[in-house]
């Protein structure tokens, strides 16, 4: 008896490939046979699951932040303090970088990139949608910061969208030079900085 394919394993097996391909060749010199390659499958199986390889781009960044959504909610169920949430927050993507999904990181700047250059891509990838979700994961932790008097009343969007935008500049800068710092304990020391200055305020 013929063994049952399963399809979505196998569907998660071509974006996890996907991924490392995109990451050692970049997206632009990627080709369908390389990730097919790599899958360990022939080229038109490739377009059993996919119509081309945008779509295959578009689905492994999706599939990308599946994996961070689900690692970071776990680690956040399990600790009560605000304040040890907004920390644990960033702390938790510096392990996954710097961990099993280091391939992950190489090509979070060609999603970037790929956004900023062709309004197409940005729709399809919904970085405005992206960046609205997490921010509102930071405005709910600062929201509860304030109910439980860890810090005075203040504007949370913005202090979202700050904490974002000091994690992800630190995160371009270890991609360029990953030798310039540790991107864990400069994530964890930016983070501690706004959590003081969250502390301190009247």
């Amino acid at each position: 008896m013929p063994k049952k394919i399963d399809k979505e394993e196998k569907k998660a097996n071509i974006l996890e490939a996907a991924i490392k391909v995109f990451s050692k060749k970049g997206v632009a010199n990627t080709k369908i046979s390389d990730i097919a390659e790599a899958a360990g499958i022939g080229k038109g199986t490739i377009y059993e699951y996919f119509r081309s390889k945008d779509e295959i781009f578009v689905e492994s960044f999706q599939f990308f932040l599946e994996k961070v959504d689900s690692i970071i909610s776990q680690r956040l169920y399990r600790i009560s303090d605000p304040m040890e949430k907004l920390l644990a927050y960033s702390s938790t993507w510096t392990e996954i970088f710097e961990g099993d999904y280091l391939e992950y990181a190489s090509i979070l700047l060609d999603f970037w990139a790929k956004s900023i250059r062709n309004k197409k891509e940005a729709i399809a990838l919904n970085l405005v949608k992206i960046y609205d979700e997490n921010r509102n994961i930071l405005k709910s932790l600062l929201e509860d910061c304030i109910t439980k008097e860890k810090t005075s009343s203040l504007d949370v969007k913005i202090a979202a969208s700050i904490l974002i935008a000091s994690l992800e500049g630190l995160f371009i800068q270890w991609i360029l030079d990953r030798s310039a710092f540790d991107f864990k304990e400069t994530a964890k020391l930016a983070t501690e900085i706004l959590i003081e200055w969250l502390k301190k305020r009247d």
